[in-house]
């Protein structure tokens, strides 16, 4: 069913959130492939010196390298069962927010990373990250397109679930 030549209801919802997913999955497969074309694995080079440094890193773990020095026998039940933990909260949390924009948008940022950096697990054996950022002698894990879209995907969902209570 459309209204005014979009679509509407539980459709139209699904097609945003998938929309979002999709276009952060290709963003991050996209970034991901230049990377590992230009820069061979361990390589960095300064885009701003002594700030931010564009590297190409293989993270055999979770995140922030959680896990990365377990087995593949350890890491591969790990990574079935946070799959399906996954996708359990997500249609938990879609029944409680889906009706949100925000929340759809949210739940399109965190599917859409999910999806990038399992690409990459079932590809690679981990996950290739890049964005890496220091202040002064302080490193923050290198990390990469998906991981963004992750981490600012549960900010704005948290936030579209606070604001939603206020109303």
């Amino acid at each position: 069913m459309t209204v005014n030549g979009a679509l509407s209801g539980k459709y139209g919802r699904l097609v945003q959130a998938g929309s979002v997913a999709t276009t952060v999955a290709v963003l991050d497969q996209v970034t991901k492939a230049l990377i590992q074309k230009r820069l061979l694995l361990g390589e960095g080079r300064w885009v701003w010196d002594g700030i931010f440094m564009i590297s190409h890193v293989r993270n055999p773990g979770v995140a922030f390298g959680m896990l990365a020095d377990l087995g593949l026998a350890w890491r591969a039940p790990f990574f079935v069962v946070t799959v399906a933990a996954a996708v359990w909260l997500l249609v938990t949390v879609y029944r409680q927010a889906g009706h949100l924009l925000l929340g759809r948008l949210a739940l399109g940022l965190i599917i859409g990373g999910a999806v990038g950096n399992n690409i990459d697990r079932v590809r690679f054996g981990g996950v290739t990250d890049f964005l890496d950022f220091w202040i002064w002698t302080y490193h923050w894990p290198t990390f990469n397109v998906a991981d963004s879209g992750i981490t600012c995907g549960v900010g704005l969902l948290l936030f579209a679930l606070w604001k939603a209570k206020e109303l």
